[in-house]
């Protein structure tokens, strides 16, 4: 974007925190459709959904995308 510049961007935390709610919610969306559908009694699987988002997290807060 013109007149962007590294100061007025977005913190990284903000970047983290946005990133950590995408995947809890689209993976527990997922997770919910699959049980839908299969008819599956399963739950969902919060520890593995909670420690990709963690690493989906940490991962946009240490290396934020390139803006141009």
């Amino acid at each position: 974007m013109p007149g962007m510049t590294s100061e007025t961007g977005r913190p990284r935390r903000w970047l983290a925190l946005r990133a950590f709610v995408f995947f809890v919610a689209g993976g527990a969306l997922g997770a919910f459709a699959y049980a839908a559908v299969s008819h599956g009694s399963d739950g969902v699987p919060w520890s593995g959904l909670l420690l990709g988002a963690l690493v989906c997290a940490t991962l946009s807060a240490l290396f934020p995308r390139r803006r141009r």
